[in-house]
């Protein structure tokens, strides 16, 4: 007897799932193109904006509100995903530099100077570390004023590393 009361509770959980992921329908396709075109404008709209907007996309004020809230988290996480990405390759980069110097200064009595520049040449390392930082603080800067900074951000990795970041 209390199996069937179970079982039947458990099937009627199922169903109101189903129902509940019916109502939750993905925007169309049309309708995300045109909220990223307004993302592009502004950000952060008022209650006006949303609401005209929700009028020509037969949303709800409160769903394009969402929309645009969830946009904004999207678009920090992958600038911090790339800010990441970049923060480990330059980690990596200074800890296989490190490494080299130990290694010179276990074989030589001489500064740690003088032996890079048998095999560095530390000027031509200077400027390249001085055109990172510029872009890098160039991206840093177009985040913080326009939103598309992960294109900006993956260009310049792009460009200053060779690689592609995805």
């Amino acid at each position: 007897m209390d199996f069937g009361d179970h079982q039947q509770g458990g099937s009627d959980s199922q169903q109101q799932l189903q129902e509940r992921r019916k109502r939750q329908r993905r925007h169309a396709q049309e309708q995300v193109q045109k909220l990223e075109e307004s993302y592009k404008k502004y950000d952060h709209p008022n209650e006006i904006q949303c609401a005209q907007l929700g009028r020509e996309l037969g949303l709800e004020t409160k769903q394009v509100r969402s929309w645009f809230q969830n946009h904004r988290t999207q678009i920090k996480i992958e600038h911090e995903r790339l800010e990441n990405r970049f923060l480990r390759w330059e980690n990596t980069s200074l800890r296989s530099e490190i490494m080299a110097v130990r290694e010179a200064l276990k074989n030589s009595a001489t500064c740690p100077h003088c032996v890079l520049k048998d095999c560095i040449d530390q000027q031509e390392l200077n400027r390249e570390n001085a055109r990172l930082k510029a872009g890098l603080l160039h991206c840093t800067t177009s985040f913080q004023m326009n939103p598309s900074f992960t294109f900006c951000m993956s260009t310049f990795l792009r460009h200053a590393f060779g690689e592609e970041i995805v």
